[in-house]
């Protein structure tokens, strides 16, 4: 693999630097995210871009060769002995429970070379913060609680109304999300003063994940489900081995409700292709671009519409 060089460098860019994974995105959507995205001034030659982008994809063909079967046949290994007992931890914790309660998975050790991702753009500088707060040489328990914490710390988040019938949640964690629209009863609510009597109510809820890193295992490859920075900072660290929820895919149509969103688009690229995208590519200088990009924050709007009517 060939390492992507460090530049010394004068010259300051607004944002963080990434890196942006080529075989992941067509040529337009790279070009197109270059122009609106990056801060370094890297979208004004696009004749660059694209010898980038093509050289990523010859190195892809070759690959298909050279590493045929590389994700495949994943041979897992169980949780050390110590390690299982924080297992019971993780599973104890309501958030885990709640997250993995209708699908199988078990806990196991996972080889960071052979793992398929699909997330286009990673944040170097944020792969530093990680690696500073785990430390150089981490034992197995913190290692441990790195990859599967049983207790977490909710990202800062701002919330407004900004409509009649729209409110607005924003954060600077990406893993906002919306996680469902549920029906409550008026004594599951506390400290809430309704303007009569409560016939039931409707909760929009947003939050965020389970916040393990967690693989599916489709037919002998393990595709990330989550936790693409943590397992990028410990293959930059050099650490491959580590514990993770491993979730099996047995039936197509799990493919639909547990993968990532470029998996469920596009499932033949991540899963029959015979060299799919890996970890490690994030750092080869043929196969990703590092570029600054303006610190962005993930949004999540939700809105809600009232019908009444009598009823025959």
């Amino acid at each position: 693999m060939k390492p992507i060089s460090s530049i010394e460098s004068s010259v300051s860019y607004d944002g963080e630097e990434h890196s942006f994974l080529l075989a992941r995105a067509s040529l337009e959507d790279y070009l197109s995210f270059v122009s609106d995205y990056a801060t370094d001034g890297a979208g004004d030659d696009r004749r660059r871009l694209m010898r980038e982008w093509k050289a990523a994809a010859t190195r892809m063909e070759s690959l298909r060769e050279e590493e045929a079967v590389r994700a495949d046949h994943n041979s897992l290994e169980p949780l050390p002995p110590k390690m299982r007992a924080w297992a019971s931890r993780v599973e104890g914790d309501p958030i885990f429970h709640r997250a993995f309660s209708d699908s199988e998975y078990t806990f196991g050790m996972v080889d960071l070379d052979r793992v398929v991702v699909s997330q286009k753009l990673v944040c170097l500088d944020h792969l530093k913060r990680l690696q500073t707060k785990l430390g150089s040489q981490p034992d197995a328990e913190e290692l441990f609680r790195f990859c599967l914490p049983w207790d977490r710390t909710v990202p800062d988040v701002r919330a407004s109304r900004i409509g009649d019938e729209e409110f607005a949640f924003v954060s600077a964690s990406s893993d906002l999300r919306f996680q469902e629209a549920v029906l409550l009863r008026p004594d599951q609510i506390k400290d809430f003063r309704p303007v009569g009597p409560v016939a039931g109510i409707v909760a929009l809820v947003v939050g965020f994940g389970s916040n393990c890193l967690h693989v599916l295992q489709v037919d002998g490859r393990l595709i990330l489900n989550n936790g693409h920075h943590r397992a990028c900072a410990l293959w930059e660290m050099g650490i491959r081995n580590v514990p993770c929820v491993i979730q099996p895919i047995t039936h197509p149509d799990e493919i639909g409700l547990h993968a990532p969103r470029a998996v469920r688009r596009n499932p033949a690229f991540y899963l029959t292709d015979p060299r799919p995208p890996l970890l490690g590519d994030y750092f080869d200088a043929t196969l990703s671009r590092r570029l600054h990009v303006g610190l962005t924050s993930k949004q999540v709007r939700v809105s809600y519409t009232v019908e009444e009517k009598d009823m025959p």
